[in-house]
């Protein structure tokens, strides 16, 4: 039992410490002045690292998840407290289930592709990135807030805490609409707040992994 958490603190680690590389954090400023400048050349490259970013940080969550809330199980198992957790634990695997099938990658390079092939296909993306992410940011909230109240009651943790979405709730919908009537003029805001909604997302979460891995490793 011992050697099979051991392995689950490793694992854990290694899916926290891939968000050096995995997770993409631009310039959203600069990413509208060379895509204006370059005629929307840059703009196809910022859309492959927004699809990039979508689908490596969603496969990344999703382990952090599973591997996080096996971790906590066995924990709860040993201490004999499994039935006092079980309802965060059930919420926990509701959400797993929902990351997991959310992680299926929608492919960075396709969609370059389509972009290079036809523009709107470049405010199709934007829509699925939007509409993605916005579902993410609520899953992860309930992760980190079933997760926090869990460890509380464990004992590996102080007061359980409460996470927000930190994504703003925006009409995917009516940004494309938008986009189309105004010409792609529209388009330029919405990559602009794709980079830095994201951007804002990473950084949110970054103290609430460490704060999890703390408490499970060091137990």
């Amino acid at each position: 039992m011992q050697q099979e958490q051991s392995g689950l603190v490793q694992n854990l680690y290694y899916y926290i410490q891939q968000r050096v590389t995995v997770d993409w954090t631009g310039d959203p400023g600069m990413a509208v002045l060379l895509s204006l400048v370059t005629c929307g050349i840059y703009g196809l490259y910022i859309l492959y690292k927004l699809m990039e970013r979508r689908d490596l940080h969603l496969q990344r969550m999703a382990n952090v998840a599973g591997t996080s809330i096996a971790l906590l199980q066995e924990k709860a198992a040993a201490a004999g407290k499994s039935e006092l957790i079980a309802s965060e634990l059930g919420g926990l695997q509701m959400v797993q289930r929902e990351m997991y099938e959310q992680s299926r990658e929608r492919g960075a390079v396709l969609w370059l592709v389509l972009g290079i092939l036809t523009g709107i296909c470049v405010l199709i993306g934007y829509y699925l990135i939007s509409e993605d992410m916005a579902k993410h940011d609520h899953l992860e909230a309930q992760y980190f807030s079933l997760m926090s109240s869990a460890l509380e009651k464990m004992g590996l943790a102080g007061q359980a805490s409460q996470a927000s979405p930190t994504i703003p709730e925006r009409s995917a919908v009516l940004y494309l609409v938008l986009s189309i009537v105004l010409c792609c003029f529209f388009g330029i805001y919405w990559m602009y707040v794709l980079v830095d909604d994201g951007n804002r997302h990473l950084e949110a979460q970054v103290p609430w992994e460490d704060f999890i891995y703390s408490a499970l490793a060091g137990a």
